[in-house]
C-alpha cells in the first residue's frame, strides 16, 4: 500500500509564522529524492531554500507563487516509495538549522572556507552549488541529487539527448541562477534559457547577464536597425529591475522593513548629533593593511569603513549607554556585554542588517572578513536568517551610495545608529592653510529615553578623534 505524507512548512526559526512562496521546483508527478530542494520561501528576514524530508513521487503541491503559508500548514504531499531504498524520517519537530553549503565565488568576490558547514550536508557539483548556495538541513541523510527530477514515465532521446519533458538522463536542465536573479530576470522580462550558460562560475547567469540581455531587447525596441548604439544607456533604464507603472506588493523583508520603521519612529524619542572630520590616515591605514594583509597571503581588502567598524566597538566600550536596551516593563536600562554590529545593507530586495556578532573580540582582519561575507550573501540571497538577528547596535554606511550626509533610524530596540557619509576629498583647514583632505560626517540618533546628549555627543567626538588620529586606537587594542 502506498504511503503518502504531508511535508508541513516547517518553523524556519527567529519566530517567524509564515513564508511566500518565491519558486518550485517540483511539480505533481515529479519524482523526488530524500533532502532535495522543492521550493524557495522568502521570510520576512531571507530567501530560504526548502529540502524534501522525504524521497517518493509529488501527488499535491500547496500554494503558488507569491502566496503565503503558515508554518504547519502543507506544502507538498508525497506518495512515499517504500523501494526508493531510503529510510523515511518521522516529521521534524522545532526550528531547522540553515547551513550554508559550499559556495561558488561570484562576480569579483572572494571564495569561503567550508568551515561550519554541517557534517551531514552534501558536497555538490560546481552546477548544483552555483544554483542551491545554501539549504535547509535537520533531518534525513543527505543523499541524493539537490536538483533532479524525474517523471514517472519519462523519456528520453538516443544518445542522452533532451526528452519530450526537455531533460537530459533525467536530469533537469534548466538555467543556473539564484532566485534574486530570477526574480530580476522577470522583472525584466529576460528568458534566462535565452542567455544559458552565463557568465559566471559553473554557467551560473549573474545579474549583469541578465541586465546586459535586458539591454538589448530594450535597444532592439527602440531602433532595431542599430540594436547595440544605445545598449549602455538602456542597461541602466529602471532601478534594479522596477519601473513606472509597477505595483510592488507589501510582504515578506519590504514589510518587515516597515513595520521596524514604524515601530522606531513612534516609540523612540530620537535625537541627533553629528560631526565631520578629517579621515584621511585612516584611510591610508587602509591600504597600508591591505598591503600587509596581501603580503601574509590572505586575498582580502580592508576598507576604511572596516577600521570605522573598529574604531566604532572602542567607542561604544568608552560610551556603553549607546550598546543597551531599555526594559520599559522592568524599568531598567540594560548595558550590554557584548557588542553585536548590525550593518545596513542595501540589495535588490530592500534593506538588510546583517549583524558581525561578538565584533568586541574580533581583530581587524576578521572584522573586515565578516563584513564582507555579510555583505556579499546579503545581497547575493544566500545570508541565513540567523546572520539577520541580534544587533546591539547598527551602523548605516549610505556613504557607499554617494550620500554625504543622513538621517539615520534607530533600529529598535537598539539604543542608536552611527550613519557614516562619504570619504571624499574636500577642503579642509590646516595650520591656517586651506588644502585637499578626505573628510567623512559621521552622524549618531540615539533614543533620548537611554542616552542624554553628553553621552552621545562624547562618543562620536571620541570616535572622530580615532579616525582623525588611528594610532590612538591601538591604546586600546
Amino acid at each position: 500500500m502506498d504511503d503518502v505524507r504531508d511535508f508541513l512548512l516547517p518553523d524556519l526559526g527567529e519566530g517567524l509564522e509564515s513564508a511566500q512562496i518565491v519558486e518550485w521546483f517540483v511539480d505533481v508527478g515529479d519524482r523526488v529524492d530524500l533532502n532535495q530542494v522543492i521550493c524557495d520561501v522568502e521570510t520576512a528576514k531571507a530567501v530560504v531554500s526548502v529540502p524534501c524530508p522525504f524521497a517518493g513521487t509529488v501527488v499535491g503541491r500547496f500554494g503558488e507563487v507569491g502566496e503565503e503559508l503558515e508554518v504547519g500548514s502543507p506544502l507538498v504531499r508525497i506518495d512515499v516509495d517504500g523501494a526508493s531504498g531510503s529510510t523515511v524520517p518521522q516529521e521534524p519537530t522545532g526550528h531547522l538549522e540553515r547551513v550554508k553549503a559550499v559556495e561558488v565565488p561570484q562576480e569579483g568576490a572572494l571564495g569561503e572556507s567550508e568551515a561550519g558547514v554541517s557534517e551531514g550536508a552534501k558536497k555538490v557539483t560546481v552546477g548544483e552549488r552555483a544554483e542551491r548556495q545554501s539549504i535547509l538541513v535537520g533531518y534525513g541523510s543527505a543523499t541524493g541529487s539537490l536538483s533532479r527530477r524525474r517523471r514517472r514515465g519519462q523519456k528520453m532521446g538516443p544518445g542522452g539527448a533532451p526528452g519530450e519533458d526537455g531533460k537530459v538522463g533525467g536530469v533537469d536542465t534548466k538555467p543556473l541562477a539564484k532566485p534574486p536573479v530570477r526574480k530580476l530576470a522577470k522583472d525584466l522580462a529576460v528568458d534566462l534559457a535565452d542567455i544559458a550558460p552565463g557568465s559566471g562560475d559553473g554557467g551560473i547567469i549573474t545579474r549583469e547577464d541578465v541586465r546586459v540581455a535586458a539591454g538589448r531587447s530594450a535597444a532592439r525596441e527602440r531602433d532595431p536597425a542599430a540594436p547595440g548604439e544605445r545598449e549602455a544607456d538602456a542597461i541602466g533604464l529602471g532601478f534594479r529591475g522596477r519601473k513606472p507603472g509597477d505595483v510592488i506588493p507589501v510582504q515578506g523583508i519590504r514589510k518587515r522593513i516597515m513595520s521596524k520603521m514604524v515601530q522606531s519612529r513612534t516609540r523612540i524619542p530620537e535625537a541627533t548629533t553629528s560631526l565631520t572630520v578629517d579621515c584621511s590616515r585612516t584611510w591610508a591605514l587602509a591600504d597600508a593593511l591591505t598591503d600587509q594583509a596581501r603580503s601574509e597571503g590572505r586575498d582580502t581588502r580592508i576598507t576604511a569603513f572596516a577600521l570605522i567598524l573598529r574604531a566604532t566597538v572602542l567607542a561604544l566600550r568608552r560610551f556603553p549607554m549607546l550598546n543597551s536596551v531599555l526594559d520599559e516593563d522592568a524599568g531598567e536600562i540594560r548595558l550590554l556585554e557584548p557588542v553585536h554590529l548590525g550593518i545596513a545593507v542595501d540589495t535588490d530586495r530592500g534593506l538588510l542588517v546583517p549583524v558581525i556578532g561578538d565584533a568586541h573580540r574580533k581583530t581587524t582582519l576578521e572584522l573586515s572578513q565578516e563584513l564582507n561575507r555579510l555583505a556579499r550573501a546579503a545581497r547575493d540571497g544566500s545570508i541565513r536568517p540567523s546572520d539577520l538577528t541580534g544587533g546591539t547596535f547598527t551602523v548605516n554606511n549610505y556613504g557607499s551610495l554617494g550620500n554625504d550626509w543622513g538621517d539615520p533610524i534607530i533600529n529598535y530596540p537598539e539604543a542608536a545608529i552611527l550613519g557614516v557619509g562619504t570619504m571624499k576629498e574636500r577642503p579642509w583647514v590646516v595650520d591656517g592653510q586651506v588644502v585637499a583632505r578626505r573628510t567623512v560626517t559621521l552622524t549618531v540618533a540615539f533614543d533620548h529615553r537611554i542616552c542624554d546628549g553628553g553621552e552621545a555627543g562624547g562618543f562620536v567626538a571620541f570616535l572622530g578623534r580615532l579616525l582623525e588620529d588611528p594610532a590612538q586606537a591601538l591604546l586600546h587594542l
